[in-house]
């Protein structure tokens, strides 16, 4: 996964906490300067599509490097995207 650029992904996604909590329902928006990255500054979080293989192997709580440095906690896979998947993160 080190190195792996987030794929271009189409319209912006929800952001996970409306998945739990439907009246807080609100789209994430793009991270400027990272291509297939989309942050929530109101619940601090983040996602970008993977592959499916890297998506298989992670689970909530683990690490994930990011590409551009540094380290982020999985916090969930989500829907499958232009093949890949949507995985959410904070760092």
């Amino acid at each position: 996964m080190e190195g792996q650029q987030g794929i271009a992904a189409g319209p912006n996604p929800f952001c996970d906490v409306g998945r739990t909590h439907p009246r807080d329902r609100h789209r994430m928006r793009p991270v400027a300067d990272q291509p297939g990255v989309w942050g929530c500054d109101r619940h601090d979080l983040f996602a970008r599509v993977i592959p499916k293989e890297d998506a298989a192997s992670l689970e909530r709580g683990d690490p994930f490097p990011l590409p551009e440095g540094g380290e982020a906690t999985v916090v969930r896979a989500g829907d499958e995207r232009q093949g890949g998947v949507l995985l959410y993160y904070r760092t």
